[in-house]
Parts: structure tokens; C-alpha cells; sequence
């Protein structure tokens, strides 16, 4: 017996299961763009972060990297919770943030919606966060996320930063370098075959070195870049500067010229700067 005579309904009002998996295909099949809410930062992104790249963010202490990755999680949620209420269950995570440098504070992101609607406990309940000790347990933890995300419409993967225990174990005397590097390989491919496969905004963090070309505007360059620009075709360097000034350059795009624009860091999160 049809459902509709069982409830005594409409049969135009029992949704069927075809139409519920041909909605939730079509959310899955559009391209969504992460804004972060200042025109500055989106306007080098293209219009924000996209889904199917890889961000690669670094520069110099103090420049912004992990206060970036705060702010991106606010955003996120205010922009695509709506998305994921009406197509997916309640209370699965669908930010994934890998902290290896144990960076992630929560306190942060209370102190970044403080003028807004947004519900503390809420946003907090769709964040993951993995505290990542190691090359190996961070290979281990992309392996894990796959299940995560495989009922998924719309993820949003965090890694600060990408190269932290990459540079501690290359200067590990007890473990080889070609073991060292042949890892931080399998960590790059697996992160570009998850975000290929799902769809992820993908954004990493990453240390510097000092760029041994004096006559440039970037003074330090990604550790292990050799291996990084393999894998990642969207580079943001981070500059801080005099009287607050941080500027913000895209660099080796594919996709998009470089612009080197300026920005700034306040209680509130990323914000363009404004020349008076």
C-alpha cells in the first residue's frame, strides 16, 4: 500500500526518496565559494575560497596564518549552515581543522562572532578539530576524515600548519630523510585526492625560510617548498609591515593574476584596510 493512502495524505505531500538523492546530487554538484568577508582578501581569491583547490597560506610570525584559519571557520558557518540544515542532518561537523602546532582556540572564535547572531556552542559542535602529533598520525587522520566526508555535500578542510612536523623530523637524526620526505608525500596526495574526490575547500598554513633572492617583495618562501608546489597551484603570502600594515599576495596561480593588497588583523577577524 502507498504511504500517502497509510497517512491519509496527499500523495504530493510525501516527499520520495528520488527527489531527497536528486537534491542532495545537486547541492553536491555546484560550486560554492568561501567568502571571508573582506573584499580585499577576496578580490586576490577571485571572488573567495573555492572548492576543489588547494590554499597553500604562509609568511612570516605575526602575519596572520592561524588567525586566518579562525576566521575562515566563523565564515564557513555563517555562510553554509543554511546549506547543510536543509540538505543533511543536524549536528555533523563539516569543518575539519588539523592543528599541529596546537594553535586552535576556541576562545578565539567566541571573541570573532561576539557581534553577531551566531550560537557559540553551535558553531563549535560543527568544527572537528585533531590534534596532530606527528607526520604519521596526520596521514592516519586524512586516512580516517574519508569516511567522514563521504555523506558530504560541502566540507571545508583546515591544516595548521602543513610542514610543522616535516621540518621537525627532517632534523631528527634517527630518521632518514628520504623516509621523512617519501611521507610528507603520501600527506600531499592524500590531501589532493580528498579534495578532488569530495569537493573541499582546502586551506593550509605553513613555515617559512628565508628567501634567499634579496630583491623581491617575498622575503621568505614555504619549508619544503620543493615538495609543496607539487601539489598546491594557490599560494597566499602573508607580509606584515610597518604601522600595522599586512598585505596579502597571490602567487604561481594557474587560474588568477598575482594582486598584493592590504589588510588588517582586529578582534574581529580579517578586515580590509582603509587608507584615510
Amino acid at each position: 500500500m502507498a504511504i500517502s493512502k497509510i497517512l491519509e495524505i496527499n500523495k504530493l505531500q510525501v516527499i520520495k526518496k528520488k527527489d531527497i538523492l536528486d537534491d542532495f546530487k545537486v547541492l553536491k554538484n555546484q560550486r560554492y565559494i568561501l567568502s571571508t568577508g573582506a573584499k580585499h582578501f577576496d578580490e586576490t581569491l577571485g571572488g573567495g575560497f573555492h572548492q576543489r583547490k588547494k590554499y597553500l597560506i604562509y609568511g612570516a610570525n605575526k602575519t596572520g596564518k592561524t588567525q586566518l584559519c579562525h576566521h575562515i571557520c566563523v565564515q564557513a558557518f555563517i555562510k553554509f549552515t543554511k546549506y547543510k540544515e536543509k540538505f543533511e542532518k543536524m549536528g555533523k561537523q563539516f569543518i575539519f581543522y588539523f592543528d599541529t602546532e596546537n594553535t586552535f582556540r576556541p576562545e578565539r572564535l567566541k571573541e570573532l562572532i561576539i557581534n553577531t547572531e551566531v550560537d557559540y556552542k553551535k558553531l563549535l559542535k560543527n568544527i572537528l578539530v585533531s590534534k596532530i602529533m606527528s607526520n604519521s598520525a596526520l596521514l592516519l587522520s586524512l586516512k580516517d576524515l574519508e569516511s567522514l566526508l563521504e555523506m558530504n555535500s560541502l566540507s571545508i578542510l583546515i591544516v595548521d600548519t602543513i610542514n610543522n612536523h616535516y621540518n621537525a623530523e627532517l632534523a631528527n637524526k634517527n630518521i632518514s630523510s628520504n623516509k621523512t620526505k617519501g611521507m610528507f608525500l603520501n600527506i600531499l596526495e592524500k590531501i589532493n585526492i580528498l579534495t578532488r574526490k569530495y569537493n573541499l575547500i582546502t586551506i593550509t598554513t605553513a613555515q617559512v625560510i628565508s628567501n634567499i633572492i634579496r630583491e623581491t617583495q617575498i622575503r621568505v618562501l614555504p619549508a619544503g617548498n620543493q615538495l609543496l608546489n607539487q601539489f598546491f597551484s594557490e599560494y597566499l603570502y602573508l607580509d606584515y609591515k610597518e604601522q600595522e600594515k599586512r598585505y596579502i599576495q597571490l602567487v604561481n596561480s594557474m587560474h588568477l593574476p598575482e594582486k598584493r593588497l592590504l589588510y588588517k588583523i582586529t578582534s574581529l577577524g580579517i578586515q580590509d584596510f582603509k587608507i584615510c
